[in-house]
């Protein structure tokens, strides 16, 4: 992709990509040894958390499971974002919709987890975890890609317009790897 259609990709990243790991590692784990965030970066700006749609505080316990939705962010706005971040002082008003360890099955199966990176996540974050590669909704990508077309340098030697047909007649999942030049 050319490099000036980098924040383009801000959107399918905030609709959810899927990553494949193993079953069992905690969310921080998965923060770790599949997005490549260090501890610094998780406690400073990764403070919202969401595993399937419910907020996460101790994302040491926390275990993720095939199928899982990860939503990620940097810190909300408002009372409801400091309600919502982990580890606040507030977080006993949602004790009730927080996240509980919900994986089960073998340690260390592969699975694919959903995640969205919102906010500075997707700025910071998205160009390196499209570069190492995720799966993704065929026809989202399509839908995506339709107006991008130009944008499209080599997707194994298709350009923009073919891409797009091959992904509507395909369906399904796709993995790719988006590098920006």
């Amino acid at each position: 992709m050319k490099e000036g259609g980098r924040r383009s990709w801000y959107y399918p990243l905030q609709k959810g990509v899927f990553l494949p790991t193993a079953s069992g590692m905690s969310v921080r784990e998965f923060l770790h040894d599949v997005l490549h965030f260090d501890d610094a970066y998780i406690e400073s700006t990764v403070r919202t958390i969401f595993l399937n749609n419910s907020p996460v505080d101790d994302i040491d316990r926390t275990r993720i499971a095939d199928g899982d939705r990860l939503a990620l962010g940097s810190a909300m706005p408002g009372l409801v974002g400091i309600v919502m971040g982990r580890d606040n002082p507030f977080k006993s008003f949602r004790s009730d919709i927080s996240a509980r360890d919900g994986a089960t099955g073998s340690s260390g199966e592969s699975i694919f987890v959903g995640v969205k990176l919102f906010s500075s996540l997707a700025a910071e974050s998205g160009a390196a975890v499209l570069e190492r590669g995720v799966t993704m909704d065929a026809l989202m990508l399509a839908d995506f890609l339709a107006d991008r077309t130009d944008q499209v340098i080599d997707a194994d030697g298709m350009d923009g317009e073919a891409l797009v047909a091959a992904l509507r007649d395909g369906g399904g999942r796709i993995a790719i790897r988006v590098e920006f030049k």
